[in-house]
């Protein structure tokens, strides 16, 4: 049907009703929801049909107008004639409307203002007449003294001058605004009488309103400001008040930035000499050419970040070194180089400071530069392969809910005091990042700080002039071969940060003694520091959950701790999140904290960004996006949605390119063995080619990409032995819509590898990605993608 009903909303109506049937760029119709409801026996049959939307009034239509009789529609007409349109071209014929009803002729002469006025006064002379009936219980409930009243009435104009202060104590409901309006009045008089604001100096009459005050009767301070404005608006002599004028005026003085001013960070300043910061640093340099006492105001490694008066030190990487790009730092201004190479300068430089690692001494700079801000800080480091992240979030929300400033160093973010929010560069930042950071909570007042502390900062040297006061071990598993080549020396590494506990009154160590290792890092450092352990699987752990209840909703635990039973309701989900949630138990218990605190801190975090999120656009099927880059961590995700109730699971994982090639057939065999339908694509392949490192994992179910080439010839891909199926597809944002498209009911869909992260690295850059965005774009065309066949045609579920 072409028929488009068209109305007039009441300004408190706030409903629409689309109408189907009409065309893409018909207006929705509106609800008149002021109007009195029609009698049921009036919506009746009209030449479209019935009315099919429900709506509060029942007189909203889809393809037709309401048909009502003739007296309903005058009242309709009356307040918003609701036209109809029975042409084809789908506009209103004014002629089909019924005439609206005439008013009254004897209002056409008074203004709105007029009527505003008259009904002010008549709901004045009401409350006067109440308050005359009532008078003895209405003084009587704001301790007004009624002896007094006649003196009191006799000396008006020594009101004005001294208005009385009335007591609001105990006084409830409409006394009490009885004695608010009291109090207003009287400093209203007062004001008025200061600002001499009277009626004459406006040269405007008030003359009574007929019905109204007598001429012998006084009219109030604030009637007589009230009809002034009225009447100046009825004249049109009001004045328009400019924003700008209000804004600016010294009174109105309302700070909206009062809690963002407070949370504002400021940043420090530093200076040092080169002779002093040697001493402080405790730096034996080989050869000093230059001026000792040359002015440093910052320390730099990286040539892009120098700024005029920094030092900056030369340091070797993995693909290039910092001798390289002396001339770039000079250029921009650095008046101090550190080197462990000959190097020749321009003359601007003030001093060359020679040593035999500049990466070892790195961090004891920074420390002394920045004033070594560990020591002033309470500093949690958590270590492992797995959970560290999600770990810190917990800890940081526990130190808060104790109403300790907390700050956050980690690979999602960098928090200084709360939301503070700093974009992360890496889990462990470098050294003179480290330093910075911390100089800075320490100049904002931040009292703890929670750091994730990776492998690679610790080999590094980068925590080496870190001072930590808890060490917190999550668990072990194979990761980062390509850099420790041996699980020995990652977990050597792992256990740096464990050798800095020496000191039995101020260190503690939190441990998984579930994991295999935890007696090497309980051995770590002294022995004779007090140690929690946690753990799911041995009941002696110090922390131990009684009882674990999962779902996809939320995760309750029943912990026993040292300090007695206590209940987590999080919302975090899975098994391994209840790890997670006892080490951050075990640390609270470890730094004393009470447990109410550590119960309420625990259930601030409802998610982690990019761990176990739920991606949610109302579709009928879970989606999972999680950091899983591990072949433990893939495993304890997979087990974990399995765990949940899922009926399918279809996961999508890949591996990095130049990182660990040993740990791509396990992540694959990982995958197909616990996923119903396995997606293998691309994740961060940087240079390597993305075909080479799908093939790696092809290995890991006994294929080759040659093989799956050629059976993507014939149009059909073969099941595993285990009867799941397995696809490959090297461009992600494919893979994650052909996860989507497979989605049915009850199915999960795991998208894992990249979490948090908002970009792939294919080559040398960094472009644009988030696993989060691709899905829910796909996942608003999902029904798209299913009518496209893509989940039966392109990868077929069962055997032809």
């Amino acid at each position: 049907s072409s028929k488009l009903t068209m109305g007039l909303c009441s300004p408190t109506s706030a409903l629409l009703c689309a109408a189907s049937s009409a065309p893409a760029a018909a207006a929705p119709c509106l609800i008149l929801s002021t109007l009195p409801h029609p009698p049921r026996s009036f919506l009746g049959k009209s030449s479209g049909g019935f009315c099919s939307l429900s709506c509060p009034n029942q007189f909203c239509c889809k393809q037709a107008c309401v048909a009502s009789p003739t007296s309903y529609s005058r009242r309709l007409a009356a307040v918003a004639p609701c036209f109809v349109s029975s042409s084809k071209s789908g506009f209103p014929n004014p002629a089909d409307a019924d005439p609206p009803e005439v008013g009254d002729e004897e209002h056409e002469s008074t203004t709105k203002f007029d009527k505003v006025r008259q009904e002010s006064q008549r709901m004045r002379r009401q409350q006067e007449e109440e308050y005359a009936r009532k008078k003895d219980v209405f003084r009587q409930a704001i301790e007004l003294d009624l002896e007094g009243e006649e003196e009191e009435e006799g000396n008006e104009d020594i009101e004005e001058k001294n208005p009385e202060i009335i007591k609001l104590q105990d006084v409830k409901d409409d006394i009490f605004l009885t004695a608010v309006n009291r109090v207003v009045a009287s400093t209203t008089n007062g004001f008025k009488s200061s600002e001499q604001l009277k009626s004459e100096a406006s040269g405007i009459p008030l003359t009574p309103v007929e019905g109204g005050k007598g001429q012998d009767e006084e009219l109030e301070p604030e009637e007589i400001s009230d009809l002034e404005g009225i009447i100046a608006l009825d004249r049109g002599n009001a004045k328009e008040v400019d924003e700008d004028d209000v804004l600016a005026d010294p009174s109105f003085d309302l700070d909206f930035d009062i809690e963002d001013k407070s949370d504002q960070v400021e940043e420090p300043s530093f200076k040092m000499s080169l002779s002093e910061l040697l001493d402080d640093a405790r730096v034996v340099p080989i050869l000093v050419d230059g001026d000792m006492d040359a002015e440093i105001t910052g320390i730099q490694h990286d040539s892009r970040q120098v700024s005029t008066g920094n030092m900056f030190v030369c340091c070797p990487g993995f693909s290039t070194d910092g001798h390289l790009y002396l001339a770039e730092a000079v250029e921009k201004g650095a008046v101090v180089i550190v080197a462990s190479k000959e190097i020749s300068v321009k003359e601007n430089v003030k001093a060359v400071v020679l040593v035999e690692d500049t990466v070892s001494i790195l961090s004891a700079l920074a420390a002394a530069f920045y004033g070594n801000p560990s020591q002033k800080l309470t500093l949690v480091g958590i270590t492992g392969t797995n959970g560290k992240t999600t770990t810190s979030y917990l800890l940081k929300s526990m130190y808060e809910a104790m109403g300790l400033k907390t700050g956050l160093i980690g690979t999602i973010a960098y928090y200084i005091n709360g939301n503070n929010k700093i974009e992360a560069s890496g889990t462990t930042p470098d050294a003179v990042t480290i330093q910075k950071l911390m100089a800075t909570m320490v100049h904002n007042g931040t009292e703890v700080c929670v750091m994730e502390v990776s492998s690679h900062g610790l080999a590094l040297d980068r925590c080496k002039e870190v001072d930590f006061d808890i060490a917190v071990f999550t668990n072990l598993t194979r990761d980062h071969m390509d850099f420790h080549k041996t699980d020995g020396e990652y977990m050597k590494a792992k256990g740096r940060l464990f050798s800095k506990m020496v000191d039995s009154n101020r260190h503690r160590k939190a441990v998984n003694i579930d994991d295999p290792n935890a007696s090497y890092f309980i051995g770590q450092g002294n022995p004779h520091v007090p140690v929690v352990t946690f753990g799911m699987e041995n009941m002696k752990a110090d922390v131990f959950p009684l009882e674990v209840k999962l779902s996809l909703f939320e995760t309750e635990v029943l912990v026993r701790t040292p300090g007695g039973n206590i209940e987590i309701s999080s919302g975090l989900l899975g098994r391994h999140n209840v790890y997670n949630i006892l080490t951050a138990v075990a640390v609270g218990i470890a730094v004393e904290a009470p447990l109410e605190n550590i119960v309420r801190g625990i259930e601030e975090v409802d998610a982690v960004s990019g761990r176990f999120e739920l991606i949610d656009e109302e579709q009928a099927f879970a989606v999972i996006v999680d950091y899983a880059h591990t072949p433990d961590a893939l495993s304890r995700l997979l087990d974990t949605v399995r765990e949940c109730g899922a009926r399918r699971i279809i996961t999508v994982v890949g591996c990095g390119g130049e990182r660990d090639r040993g740990k791509r057939p396990i992540m694959a065999k990982i995958a197909t063995d616990k996923s119903d339908v396995c997606i293998l694509t691309s994740d961060n392949p940087r240079t390597e080619d993305p075909l080479y490192i799908l093939d790696d994992m092809l290995a890991g179910v006994g294929w080759t990409m040659e093989e799956y080439l050629k059976w993507g010839e014939r149009g059909y891909y073969p099941p595993l032995r285990n009867g799941h199926r397995l696809f490959v597809y090297d461009i992600r944002n494919i893979a994650v819509r052909a996860a989507i498209a497979m989605g049915e009911e009850g199915d999960a869909v795991v998208i894992a590898g990249k979490g948090h992260e908002t970009y792939q690295i294919i080559g040398g850059t960094n472009q644009y990605f988030d696993d989060r965005e691709e899905c829910r774009e796909a996942l608003q065309h999902v029904d798209e993608l299913h009518a496209a066949g893509i989940d039966t045609r392109e990868f077929p579920w069962r055997l032809p």
